[in-house]
């Protein structure tokens, strides 16, 4: 019985008919990966000089509120707040008015005049205007 030995099969053997293409492929990788490290190079000189300008805006807008500030040196004053006002919903003998009154809304039972006539608060809720958050009465005649 003989024993045939297998020969290992390793490109990088010269022996082997690749020597010369194996080189030429390697040579075409290196020179693709110093094209890459190129690319990179430009591309991290562009962040550079993305984070210089950057920088240097921010800067200048923190210059401009300095001086900004340093033009208008009282504070703006608040606003005063608003009289209380609430609605008023009463029976008339023409039908429902709305009428606008100011100061707090009175409370259930409180007895109220309207254009000349005695009325009674029924009840405070929500005005029925659609976005207006007003208070309103609305009231019976007695």
């Amino acid at each position: 019985m003989s024993i045939e030995r297998k020969r290992a099969d390793w490109p990088h053997w010269p022996d082997r008919g690749n020597g010369h293409a194996r080189r030429d492929r390697l040579e075409r990788r290196l020179f693709r990966d110093s094209e890459r490290e190129a690319e990179f190079e430009q591309a991290e000189e562009a962040l550079r000089r993305i984070e210089a300008a950057a920088a240097a805006k921010a800067a200048e807008i923190d210059r401009l509120e300095d001086a900004l500030a340093a033009l208008s040196p009282d504070p703006v004053p608040e606003p005063e707040p608003e009289p209380t006002a609430y609605l008023v919903f009463a029976w008339t003998t023409k039908g429902y008015a709305l009428h606008a009154a100011s100061g707090e809304p009175p409370s259930v039972g409180t007895r109220v005049a309207v254009n000349g006539a005695e009325h009674s608060v029924a009840k405070v809720t929500g005005s029925p205007l659609p976005g207006d958050e007003r208070p309103c009465a609305y009231l019976e005649p007695l």
